[in-house]
């Protein structure tokens, strides 16, 4: 049987460090596209409202890519912070077994 070691603490870290970036990058998301269109709309002017609609949906994709990005990291984080609590139920549990078990040893002996 292979040797299997988990540092549950470095795994909680890492669930922290998904968590953050995953803070991060939404703050980089909720574009204000109305207030960027509207911002640009003198200089473009009649002209340009093609370019303002087609800037307006390329924003707006953005932003919803970025949004995605950072639900991806937080499902890391939230699957990492899952996990930890897994090794540490199942060492709990374990850890008890093999006291009830020695308890039982003791006895006879």
């Amino acid at each position: 049987m292979a040797e299997f070691s988990v540092d549950i603490g470095a795994v909680r870290t890492f669930a922290a460090r998904q968590d953050g970036v995953a803070a991060d990058i939404a703050t980089q998301g909720g574009l204000d596209t109305v207030s960027h269109v509207a911002a640009m709309t003198p200089v473009f002017g009649l002209i340009g409202a093609d370019f303002l609609a087609s800037f307006a949906v390329a924003e707006l994709l953005h932003d919803r890519d970025i949004n995605a990005l950072s639900a991806r990291f937080g499902t890391i984080g939230r699957a990492a912070s899952g996990s930890a609590a897994a090794y540490d139920a199942t060492d709990t549990e374990f850890a008890a077994g093999l006291g009830a078990i020695a308890g039982q040893i003791g006895e006879r002996a």
